[in-house]
């Protein structure tokens, strides 16, 4: 029996058009392309192509199953592209609706794609979707976790888009954490609000994490930012593969990829890894409208420290209750952190992606302060880091910031090692909320040359001391993020 993978979706706008479908002076309306004679829609494209080698390595697909809602005549051109050639697979002509299966056991190709052309004025394309064969199949629930703070403009939009998906796919439920606690508290059977203290992200996510688990009605999370532009067609990829995969992929991730609001054709990451001393992003500037980085972003490597970030990230239920819960980071690097203590790599597919704010927009002392700390706590968590790697990322962090003559960085540097160096326990001893107040509120020392020295007098304490620090984070997280107890009093749940 063949089960629907996504659908083919017409542009939600111009500015990511050849994201959906490419041609020269087409007539787009709101729910149709309208064609002239001898004139071409082709949908080898990110949102719209179909990813043959990815399916085949992650599911027991045997067949796909083209289905379109056209109207006039026409003729369908499908073709299979890989990295050495673009070969035509078939082609036909057809009058309105279209339905064709194709067998996948002998492709080895990356892309299975099609084009339209009107063999007629007045040929209209309206719609169509993906469907797939498959061997097996699993009983599948997916918990949509997003976490907000007083933006409920984003959540609002998020949720109309969201609750549309809900009722033809019951199998998503959405469960806002309402840091700010200025939306209602809901609950029903696809729609929770819940409220929580303020403590970051990291708060907001993991009190979504434990509610997910104690309700037992998913058995998939999906982590999502509040701000973020979602195609539905990704969540209905994420759906099918979830519901269909193989047993040795069935611990790991699912990401999806982050293009930029202002460039919205231009990829800014796709799962990154942590190397010993700062991130790197994969995927990174590629250009999703030309088919050579579309291939590109089909083939990225498997890396060590590799990890998904949370803009849009599906976890399975088991590998929460197998590895416990994230760091209490508030902001940054928790998610990096979780990812890479999965010890798997990641899934991703071309046409599972958000858009998301450039994060330089977001950059703050603040926000540099938990961005420093939380980096040099990755590095006691990270595989092959250690004494000497978090020594010099330290050194090359002040460093750098006395280069530039940004003495605000500097002050809030030394901030940031020394909570660093108190550990969890020291982190922990206030309310995030509290916490977020004295890093706003911290002016550091008057004298710069003072707090450049304290700060290497405290680097250097922490090189000296730097297992038995790296004994405490590492006992921190086995003794504390196993199981809620934690979470459950620092959010002060029980209370």
């Amino acid at each position: 029996m063949f089960e629907k993978l996504y659908s083919i979706k017409l542009p939600m706008d111009a500015a990511r058009q050849s994201l959906y479908i490419r041609g020269d002076l087409l007539d787009i309306k709101d729910d149709s392309v309208n064609l002239k004679k001898n004139q071409t829609i082709d949908f080898a494209t990110y949102f719209n192509l179909f990813s043959a080698q990815k399916w085949q390595t992650y599911t027991s697909i045997s067949d796909v199953r083209i289905q379109l809602h056209i109207q006039g005549n026409y003729k369908i051109t499908v073709y299979e592209v890989s990295q050495q050639q673009k070969r035509e697979l078939y082609s036909e002509t057809g009058h309105d609706d279209y339905q064709k299966d194709i067998s996948l056991q002998s492709c080895q190709t990356n892309f299975i794609t099609f084009a339209i052309t009107a063999l007629e004025d007045g040929v209209q394309f309206f719609k169509g979707a993906y469907y797939g064969q498959f061997e097996d199949a699993h009983d599948t629930n997916i918990g949509i976790i997003i976490c907000t703070f007083k933006r409920e403009d984003y959540v609002k939009r998020n949720l109309k888009i969201l609750q549309e998906l809900m009722k033809e796919n019951p199998h998503f439920h959405v469960m806002v954490i309402d840091n700010g606690r200025t939306l209602p508290e809901t609950r029903n059977e696809q729609l929770q609000v819940i409220h929580n203290r303020n403590y970051g992200g990291s708060g907001g996510f993991t009190r979504g994490l434990m509610e997910q688990v104690n309700q037992g009605t998913n058995n998939y999370v999906l982590m999502m930012d509040d701000d973020i532009l979602i195609e539905t067609s990704s969540l209905e990829r994420v759906y099918a593969l979830c519901r269909h995969i193989k047993g040795q992929y069935a611990q790991q991730m699912i990401a999806g990829s982050m293009m930029s609001m202002d460039e919205p054709t231009i990829q800014y990451e796709n799962t990154a890894y942590w190397g010993k001393v700062r991130l790197h992003s994969l995927g990174q500037g590629f250009d999703l409208t030309t088919a050579e980085d579309l291939i590109r972003n089909d083939q990225l490597p498997m890396m060590k420290n590799k990890y998904a970030a949370w803009w849009f990230c599906c976890i399975p239920v088991t590998v929460v209750k197998k590895i416990g819960y994230p760091l209490p980071n508030f902001i940054k690097g928790d998610d990096m952190e979780y990812g890479i203590r999965n010890h798997q790599d990641i899934i991703t597919m071309n046409g599972i992606g958000v858009w998301h704010e450039a994060f330089a927009k977001k950059m703050s002392p603040v926000v540099n302060y938990y961005s420093d700390r939380n980096m040099l706590i990755l590095n006691e968590f990270a595989d092959g880091c250690g004494h000497g790697t978090v020594f010099f990322s330290m050194i090359a962090r002040l460093g750098r910031r006395i280069l530039r003559g940004d003495t605000v960085g500097i002050r809030i540097f030394e901030l940031a090692v020394h909570d660093y160096m108190s550990g969890y326990e020291g982190i922990t001893s206030i309310g995030a909320d509290d916490k977020m107040e004295q890093v706003k509120a911290y002016k550091g020392r008057k004298n710069i040359s003072a707090s450049v020295f304290f700060t290497t007098i405290q680097i250097l304490k922490i090189f000296l001391n730097y297992r038995t620090l790296h004994e405490r984070y590492i006992q921190f997280r086995n003794n504390q993020l196993q199981s809620q107890n934690f979470w459950k009093e620092y959010l002060k749940l029980n209370k």
